[in-house]
């Protein structure tokens, strides 16, 4: 009695709270209190902010096997023993903490708790585990509290699972990420971007777990890729099946896991609890755990995207590097850089807006192709696009025998919409497009919704057991845009209010990917364009909310770990500072499919998006994340064709896969556009601004430019920046060239991307608009992010 009372002395000494029943822990408006009961002690109360956590526990679990853990069973939390307690001791401690401890035959366990100073939110755990026999071991984040399944608001674990509700089809909620899966499927850092398992209930509580920095493998310790190496699990049920968010570490049969008698294995986790939603949970751990935007603190670009832009546009004027092709196809000559065509509105902007003689010649041939990619032969897929590659026998999907109403949407609605804009006098491609309208119409069904696909020669369903959760709507928002024709966008707004309730409102998004089989992918980006581009038209909320919530859901596919630092590694022998390398800023192709061998993509496609995200929401997560992704990219990037190898994985081979695929080039040069006019109409609120064409098929959301004239600062202007008109000798300095409408004043709008002040000189060529005019060079000082815009009276 006496020893107890001391106790709740200390407590109250210390900060921490104390009931009659036992000790606890007080932080802020977060209370945290346990109770002896007959197996240990247990956490009776959970509160914050007025909200309470309906099932509090407070019980402990630690996986052990003394043979080869399956790596199956591992994945489904189904392999080892698992030693479940409540702890037998907790003992305030003097720094605003209670320390438990239990004896477990394989091992005994001491677990610290505190407050965290800088967060009032959360409570940091570290769990020793001192070993007594030789075997593998897990240790698992202590169950705080238990979720009712009727009270799930919110669940995932980002870029693994997202949703509402328990998911019992484990091919939906493991593979396409629809649902929370009825078991505790474990997910690992490989596929993570984030790590963060958290879920909401109804009453507006949200409980993460987040692993301390460094608890995951660095996915390029030094020297090589060490992406296969897993340290971390994580989950959305414990070993009990109890709903509750949960962090391994080790993972049984992974690094670190076996140990011998006598070592010590050490977790070290936080817990947040927090009365909010999801996303402010997310941007925390993201934010003030993995310190995320320090990143664009040491980026240091060292080419400027302007610069990047020229070279790649250089290297696409080499038809042989470029790998440009004709050929006949349905009668007509046709043309591809190998045997696609991948960004038509950047392609139509460099040929209108930067005197490209390479893509005037090209766009003949490339408006045959997409003549020649719709069936006009009778036939179930009439008026269709009946695939992405062109080859001498017609067009193929990317994997597979299948065609899908989305490749319509993509690959003629889209396609003829951007080149459309661009010459709207071009009757036959305005009479192709209404026909793949009313073709869409028809296959449209009467909940708004269309299949994911048919196959080629039977026209049966290809994914049955899918849902279009896409914005193949989009495709007759483009046709009502240029067609004028108000069936289309009825039909367009059906599709999409399909879409926020079957997918937007549940969490649940499908893919593009035909060689991934449509898993969740770069389409969630696309769905959050979409709907932004129907709320300009309609001005309907709904539409701008749910571009908002898709966004949120797609910032959780972006890496924002490990911090990226100025430490020294090695890519095949030449030094790089681990900035400079890093997967935090990227997103991914899939999440599940090419994200856990090959990392992230170098293509952005995002940038834009977010940047047009946080001026509607002021969430500087988004900022950040655009700005992380689009600078400092260098060490991925070819220094003769300015491109940036697809994939993460391939920064040893940079020059062998560039030229592998020289199409993607023009996705390059499209997101690069649409991230620096976005970042331009932000920073000069709204003065400067171009209109936008259509989304690009396929890669993300980045928007077509360069087809109208736009306004700045009052004055209309249109896009004009033929190669080598300008040259910056700083690369943090973005320069971005328009010509008023008389064609009598250049304005030179330059961009610092970087958060310090930024000097340098802009020579401007003046011969390239008015020959016989002399290089004007124009020095200049900007603040951090700073814009200015320079005029020239020509």
């Amino acid at each position: 009695m006496k020893r107890s009372i001391l106790f709740i002395l200390i407590g109250l000494i210390i900060g921490i709270s104390a009931s009659s029943q036992g000790p606890g822990l007080r932080s802020g408006s977060l209370q945290i209190d346990w109770s002896r009961k007959g197996d240990g002690w247990h956490i009776n109360k959970i509160s914050t902010d007025g909200h309470s956590l309906s099932h509090p526990a407070g019980y402990y679990t630690i996986l052990y096997s003394s043979g080869q853990p399956v790596e199956e069973l591992v994945k489904r939390n189904q392999f080892g023993e698992a030693f479940t307690f409540y702890p037998d001791t907790a003992i305030p401690s003097g720094d605003s903490g209670v320390d438990f401890s239990q004896r477990l035959p394989v091992a005994d366990i001491a677990a610290s708790w505190k407050t965290d100073p800088l967060s009032s939110t959360d409570i940091r755990v570290e769990i020793r585990l001192r070993v007594k026999s030789d075997g593998y071991f897990s240790i698992a984040s202590p169950t705080i509290a238990v979720i009712d399944r009727q009270d799930l608001a919110w669940g995932m674990v980002p870029g693994n699972w997202y949703g509402r509700e328990i998911q019992k089809d484990l091919q939906l909620a493991g593979k396409y990420s629809q649902g929370l899966p009825a078991i505790p499927l474990m997910a690992t850092e490989r596929s993570t971007m984030t790590l963060c398992p958290l879920l909401t209930t109804r009453e507006g509580v949200t409980l993460a777990v987040i692993p301390d920095p460094n608890t995951a493998e660095d996915p390029w310790a030094y020297d090589r890729s060490s992406r296969n190496i897993t340290r971390l699990g994580m989950s959305t049920m414990d070993r009990h099946y109890a709903l509750t968010p949960v962090a391994f570490s080790p993972v049984l049969g992974h690094a670190g896991s076996y140990a011998k008698a006598g070592e010590t294995l050490v977790f070290r986790f936080r817990y947040t609890i927090r009365a909010s939603g999801w996303f402010p949970v997310f941007r925390h751990a993201v934010e003030d755990v993995y310190h995320f935007s320090d990143m664009l603190k040491v980026q240091q670009p060292v080419v400027s995207l302007t610069e990047r832009m020229r070279l790649i546009q250089s290297f696409l004027q080499d038809d042989s590097n470029a790998h440009w092709n004709t050929w006949e196809s349905g009668g007509l000559p046709i043309g591809a850089n190998g045997t696609k065509n991948a960004d038509i509105g950047a392609m139509w902007m460099l040929a209108n807006n930067c005197q490209d003689s390479t893509m005037r010649r090209h766009i003949p041939f490339v408006r045959n192709y997409k003549l020649a990619q719709q069936q006009m032969g009778p036939g179930f897929f009439q008026y269709a696009a009946t695939g992405e590659y062109g080859g001498k026998n017609g067009f193929n999907s990317e994997v597979g025998n299948w065609v899908e109403p989305l490749f319509t949407t993509y690959y003629t609605l889209v396609d003829l919409g951007n080149m459309l804009l661009f010459q709207p006098g071009d009757k036959e491609l305005r009479t192709r497009m209404r026909l793949a309208a009313e073709k869409m119409l028809s296959w449209q069904h009467a909940d708004g919704s269309w299949d994911v696909g048919y196959d080629r020669f039977s026209h049966r369903l290809t994914f049955p057991g899918l849902l279009d959760l896409r914005p193949t709507w989009y495709g007759l928002l483009a046709a009502y845009r240029v067609l004028g024709d108000p069936r289309y966008l009825r039909s367009a707004q059906k599709g999409a209010d399909w879409l926020i309730t079957r997918g937007v409102d549940k969490g649940y998004y499908l893919g593009v990917c035909g060689d991934a089989q449509n898993i969740w992918d770069f389409a969630t980006a696309q769905s959050a364009q979409a709907f932004l581009d129907l709320y300009e038209i309609t001005k309907k909320g709904t539409y701008k909310q749910a571009a908002i919530e898709a966004a949120k859901v797609y910032a959780t596919s972006i890496y924002t770990y490990p911090a990226a630092g100025t430490a020294i590694k090695l890519v095949n022998g030449a030094r790089r500072q681990d900035w400079e390398i890093s997967q935090a800023g990227l997103g991914v192709e899939h999440p599940q499919g090419s994200a856990p061998e090959a990392g992230p993509i170098l293509i952005t496609s995002f940038t834009g998006l977010f940047v047009r995200i946080y001026e509607l929401t002021h969430e500087s997560l988004f900022l950040d994340m655009a700005r992380a992704a689009a600078r400092g990219r260098h060490a991925f990037m070819d220094s003769v064709s300015g491109q940036t190898v697809y994939y993460w994985q391939d920064m040893v081979r940079v020059r062998e896969r560039v030229m592998e695929f020289p199409h993607q080039g023009y996705w390059s040069i499209g997101w690069i556009t649409d991230y620096l006019l976005s970042e331009i109409r932000l920073r000069s609120k709204d003065s400067i601004e171009f209109p936008h064409g259509f989304m690009t098929p396929k890669v993300g959301p980045h928007v077509a430019y360069g087809f109208a004239a736009g306004t700045l600062y009052g004055e209309k202007a249109r896009l004009w920046m033929p190669p080598g008109l300008f040259h910056c000798g700083n690369p943090s300095l973005e320069c971005v060239t328009a010509l008023s409408e008389n064609a009598k004043k250049l304005y030179v709008m330059v961009l610092n991307q970087s958060p310090g002040r930024q000097t340098g000189a802009v020579a401007i060529d003046l011969d390239k608009i008015i020959p016989g005019h002399a290089e004007k060079k124009i020095h200049l000082e900007l603040a951090g992010w700073g814009l200015d815009v320079i005029t020239i009276d020509l």
